[in-house]
């Protein structure tokens, strides 16, 4: 019955979850449905905008230079109205020479103009440069261009609509300035050419969404440029759209329309040309314009679903798993019991073996204290006079026992760094006072073999650090036997000191013997391993010194290292972590 209920629980509260779940996905989607929609919406405002406001600056710059045109002593002076010549549709080219290099000057300087023309106050073209382009106009009178018009009734400055030029085929915006004499009587304008062509090539560097085109058109309606790719030409009417309205009206923003039968997004923005307002717009197939968000909602559809499905699954298995609950619980109950009582055994046999290790070492060691007792009395003569053989038998027989009650030694020691059991007292110990023990201990044996004992400590002479003694002067014992085993008498040196480094204190024992070949050196601190060389063979050893040494430096929170050439010396190296 508690089962059943613990089931009844925990099925409530998957449901609970898988409920909230879906809320959450439901409110999370929803959130960054809008956020995507915002970013989108604002990313279009802020590129049209920034498309249109370089269009307002090209022609508030057209409208500038114009304007500081006319303001020029040699423009504002009164025409020669009798060197108008029909034929030449003006004054010829050597006239006025004053009147040309301003405007050529100004034609040099800024591209963007076409062409710029004198007009008369009665419509009469008085010149136009390039003069090549005045030689080619087909008419002499330009009364009725509306922007004629517009300056004569006004007096101000014009914009007009788009013109398409017969000699470059671009779009061109008809820019109109009066030129005032000194007594501010207008003695006629100044109308140019602003070549527009610059828009389209403006929009082939502007970045386009899949499908995306961009359109600007005048107040009529008239395309000034559009999107490569596009089969549009420029000064062609626009078919009526509603964003182009809005943006003729000054608004700015994004809707979405049907145009020919699909659904767009667009965006748009009115330009400020003169006294007319044009209009930028992105259009684009509302599915490519909102794929993200499109994705976002078929994400969450996907998403819900799934978490459905693996909300039947899980409460389909979780109801069966829970009926084989209780009789894996038993099982689980009865195996553990087996391993509690194997664990007990266990311990038992590694109290038996460590009992049995310190057994065989102590009944190992017990014969060789009266074998090696004896071989001291027998030296000393205290049992009667041996002559020179029967000496020499006695020291084979204690070099041989001593090597004996070392090999247990190391071997027991290996034993219980294996088993973690190895004793370390740790206590603060004086440099200074360490290497004075071993100086002492080593320096008068070392010297009647003729093999120096040299120290040297420098700046760790005065260093105090925190280190287990015995197990530190225990690799050094190892390390400087061994050198004494493959040093030569007479020239023969052992060296022992340390010196501080960033990371910690380094030791070393380090001898002018034969040295170690670089191919045997990775071996060296693996059990009963010896460098097999006719040079070393001769000194013997059981191989576990290096090992044991490792295993207690490692202990010792340190690290230890061989450095040898392999023909003049070996040098080891301890490193220790330094505590005051």
């Amino acid at each position: 019955m508690s089962t059943i209920l613990k089931v009844r629980g925990i099925l409530l509260i998957l449901l609970a979850t898988t409920i909230a779940l879906l809320v959450i996905i439901v409110l999370y989607s929803q959130e960054q449905i809008r956020q995507q929609s915002s970013i989108i919406e604002t990313e279009r405002i802020a590129r049209i905008n920034q498309l249109a406001s370089r269009i307002d600056l090209i022609i508030n710059d057209a409208e500038k230079i114009l304007e500081n045109a006319v303001k020029d002593e040699n423009i504002r002076n009164s025409p020669n109205i009798s060197s108008i010549d029909n034929s030449l549709h003006g004054i010829p080219e050597n006239v006025e020479n004053e009147k040309r290099i301003v405007i050529r000057n100004i034609l040099s300087t800024y591209p963007d103009f076409e062409s710029i023309g004198y007009i008369l106050p009665n419509g009469d073209i008085y010149f136009v440069e390039p003069y090549e382009l005045q030689k080619t106009l087909s008419v002499s009178n330009v009364s009725f261009r509306n922007y004629y018009k517009q300056v004569t009734a006004t007096h101000d400055i014009y914009v007009d609509s788009i013109l398409v030029s017969a000699a470059t085929n671009h779009p061109v915006a008809a820019i109109a300035v009066p030129i005032f004499s000194k007594n501010n009587s207008m003695v006629g304008m100044l109308a140019s050419g602003v070549d527009l062509h610059i828009i389209q090539n403006k929009l082939s560097e502007l970045h386009s969404y899949p499908d995306e085109r961009i359109l600007v058109v005048d107040n009529n309606r008239a395309l000034v440029a559009d999107s490569p790719e596009t089969s549009y030409e420029s000064g062609e009417i626009v078919p009526e759209i509603g964003a182009i309205k809005d943006a003729f009206a000054g608004k700015n923003g994004t809707t979405v329309e049907s145009i020919n039968g699909q659904r767009m997004f667009l965006s748009y923005q009115p330009i400020t040309a003169g006294q007319n307002t044009w209009a930028v717009v992105s259009m684009q197939p509302y599915d490519k314009a909102f794929q993200s968000v499109n994705d976002t909602i078929q994400e969450s559809y996907i998403l819900v679903i799934l978490i459905l499905i693996i909300t039947s699954i899980s409460t389909y298995y979780l109801y069966k798993g829970f009926q084989a609950q209780r009789k894996m619980t038993e099982e689980l109950e009865k195996a553990n019991q087996v391993l509690r009582g194997v664990q007990e055994e266990l311990k038992k046999i590694d109290k038996s073996k460590e009992e049995f290790s310190s057994m065989i070492t102590h009944e190992l060691k017990t014969p060789l204290v009266p074998i090696i007792g004896y071989c001291k009395m027998l030296k000393t003569s205290m049992l009667g006079k041996l002559n020179e053989e029967e000496t020499s038998a006695i020291e084979v027989i204690e070099k041989n026992a001593k090597s004996l009650e070392a090999l247990i030694g190391d071997i027991m020691d290996i034993h219980k760094l294996d088993i973690d059991k190895m004793k370390f007292r740790f206590e603060n110990l004086s440099l200074s006072e360490f290497f004075e023990s071993l100086d002492s201990s080593y320096r008068n044996i070392l010297k009647e073999k003729g093999i120096g004992f040299v120290t040297k400590l420098s700046s760790i002479k005065d260093l105090v650090i925190h280190t287990a003694e015995t197990r530190l002067r225990q690799v050094f014992d190892n390390l400087i036997s061994n050198s004494t085993k493959f040093v030569s008498e007479n020239i023969g040196l052992i060296e022992v000191g340390g010196y501080k480094d960033k990371d910690g204190l380094i030791l070393y024992v380090k001898d002018n013997g034969i040295g170690i070949p670089k191919d045997k050196q990775g071996e060296l601190f693996k059990k009963f391993y010896q460098v097999d060389t006719s040079e070393r063979r001769k000194v013997g050893g059981t191989g576990l010194g290096l090992v044991i040494s490792k295993g207690i430096i490692e202990k010792l929170g340190g690290t230890i290292w061989v450095d040898s050439d392999g023909k003049t010396g070996t040098a080891f190296y301890i490193k220790i972590p330094l505590e005051l």
